[in-house]
């Protein structure tokens, strides 16, 4: 993926990244009446969070075997 050389793409990929790891977060410690994410949940969640964190990665131009 090209790194977006831009300061809104950056902060784009920044938020994108804030919510997946809210999400995450969620996942494994669900807020008080919300019942626990099941395994493929939670799979999910650290899927869509590692795309994430890479897309922000991507933009800051930081190299992926670092």
């Amino acid at each position: 993926m090209p790194a977006p050389s831009n300061p809104e793409s950056r902060a784009l990929a920044k938020l994108a990244w804030e919510a997946a790891w809210e999400r995450l977060g969620n996942a494994l410690q669900p807020p008080a009446g919300y019942p626990p994410a099941t395994p493929e949940q939670l799979a999910e969640c650290f899927e869509v969070a590692q795309a994430r964190l890479d897309e922000v990665r991507a933009a800051f131009g930081v190299p992926a075997n670092r």
